[in-house]
């Protein structure tokens, strides 16, 4: 799946349908994992996983998902400090222009 920051898209291509507007919030335990845990999850790219989430929200019938937008946050818990991911963006259907 095609995944833009931008609402351009490249000449050749065109939106044939669009959808609703998806969001996701994914939390990253920043402080605290603790030894085991952080060698466990060492090569882990949670980043990855939280755009990863973004995609697997979008309908099935997407192809791409244009304009995509995030925003972070932090906050401090008893159990540890979290990274707040938020990606926002529009799914649509992309087709080749017929040049």
């Amino acid at each position: 799946m095609m995944v833009t920051t931008t609402e351009t898209l490249p000449e050749n291509l065109k939106i044939k349908s669009m959808f609703s507007m998806i969001e996701i919030t994914y939390k990253i335990q920043i402080s605290q994992k603790g030894l085991i845990k952080g060698f466990l999850e060492r090569k882990r790219n949670e980043h990855q996983e939280a755009l990863d989430k973004l995609i697997e929200n979008a309908p099935s019938e997407a192809n791409a998902i244009i304009g995509v937008k995030h925003s972070t946050a932090t906050h401090v818990f008893p159990e540890g400090s979290f990274l707040f991911i938020t990606y926002i963006g529009t799914p649509v259907v992309l087709e080749e222009k017929n040049i």
